[in-house]
């Protein structure tokens, strides 16, 4: 599965939220794929929230606009340069920006829409940095605590703290120029940020580690095995192959509403009626409704075995109802771009809109099943903190998309 990468300076729609009902069953398999991860693919915005929620503690205000104001910050000279880079963001919202004032950039609307930090949120608090359960109301934790000890950490502190009070503090550009998006993480907090993500007991921690100790992988082909990769457990793999084939399935479901959104938006253009009957509906999809049925009976198995409530029942209804019933339930459980409504298929308010995104991820790599984007997401954020080169920064892009 691929979750798509932020457009970072395009203004997406919030409406067009194709989870078919399926939020929960995702959250679940990402979790018990790669947990604690969230869409933490580079380590360098650990840092940033760190320091966002001190400095946010410390003024008594919320970090939510802390945290934005100060990962702007540290996109200036990125954005300046024009960096063609998937870790820079902001690149045509802020062009000609000249106010660089704390207060200034925690102001909503100053920075892009959706910022990195929300990608963050899990990993601060699954690696200890900060406890709470949302960005707004963290507060700083044990790892967090003593992130700020280490001496640059501290220099980094101090220098934004000034910046955060309305002051232009002496060493502010060295400052900005270390936390670039681009730039390498100081090395005793990138060994402390490894520590954190492949250390310790728990069952999340024993899960990440065997993971980049795989080195590359699971792919695709090899989550078609029954017997699990060396070093992952049997419930581990059970887990990796149900989530992966969950994600085939899920997707095969909204091929059959992309092929109605595509049939609906042409009636809608050419001043027709933009709406269908069951049997037309049935007719215009059928090659992709009978991928979906094949999808189903292939990855029945494995999904069962995943145990997942709310996968289980999409899988019913996908391999047992009758067609009508499953075009109707689809259509039901959309809603946002395709609706079911007064016995017909229609067109959704978010119909024909451009798509948003919940997490930031990088280039795919067939050595890692797309289905399960954390699996790469883990060895690129993995393979940075071990002094390598992030392998996912290669997807730097000619161009931005454009609202």
């Amino acid at each position: 599965m691929s979750w798509g990468i932020l457009a970072p300076d395009t203004l997406v729609s919030l409406r067009r939220q194709q989870n078919l009902g399926l939020a929960s069953a995702v959250r679940h398999f990402n979790d018990r794929s790669v947990p604690g991860l969230g869409g933490m693919w580079f380590p360098m915005p650990i840092l940033w929230s760190v320091l966002a929620v001190s400095i946010a503690e410390e003024l008594r205000v919320p970090a939510l606009p802390v945290g934005n104001a100060i990962e702007a910050l540290m996109m200036r000279e990125a954005t300046k340069e024009g960096l063609a880079d998937s870790r820079v963001r902001g690149i045509r919202k802020m062009q000609g920006l000249e106010d660089w004032s704390f207060t200034n950039l925690k102001r909503r609307g100053t920075y892009v829409v959706q910022p990195i930090r929300m990608a963050m949120v899990q990993p601060l608090v699954a690696l200890g940095f900060v406890r709470g359960c949302r960005y707004g109301a963290f507060t700083i934790h044990t790892a967090g605590a003593q992130m700020l000890k280490l001496p640059v950490m501290a220099s980094y502190r101090r220098v934004l703290g000034e910046w955060a009070h309305g002051r232009s503090p002496r060493g502010l550009n060295k400052v900005i120029e270390d936390l670039s998006p681009n730039a390498a993480v100081p090395d005793e907090v990138r060994k402390l940020i490894f520590a954190r993500l492949i250390g310790g007991d728990d069952p999340s921690a024993s899960r990440r580690r065997t993971l980049v100790a795989l080195g590359t992988g699971p792919s695709a082909s090899q989550l078609d095995a029954t017997e699990p990769l060396s070093g992952i457990t049997p419930d581990h793999w059970t887990d990796l192959r149900a989530g992966a084939a969950f994600m085939d399935l899920r997707n095969a479901a909204l091929a059959v509403l992309y092929r109605l959104e595509h049939c609906l938006l042409q009636l809608r253009d050419a001043n027709e009626p933009a709406v269908l009957s069951v049997g037309e509906a049935s007719k215009l999809a059928g090659e992709p409704l009978a991928v979906l049925r094949q999808c189903a009976r292939q990855q029945g198995e494995r999904i069962d075995a995943g145990a997942e409530v709310t996968s289980r029942k999409f899988l019913f209804q996908v391999r047992d109802l009758p067609e009508s019933q499953l075009l109707k339930t689809l259509a039901e459980r959309e809603g946002t771009v395709i609706r079911w409504r007064d016995g017909r298929i229609g067109l959704g308010p978010a119909a024909g809109e451009v798509s948003a995104s919940d997490e930031i991820e990088p280039f795919q790599d067939e050595e890692f099943a797309p289905q399960l984007f954390r699996l790469y997401n883990l060895h690129c954020v993995a393979t940075e903190l071990n002094h390598g080169v992030n392998p996912g920064c290669r997807d730097a892009v000619d161009e931005e998309p454009t609202s």
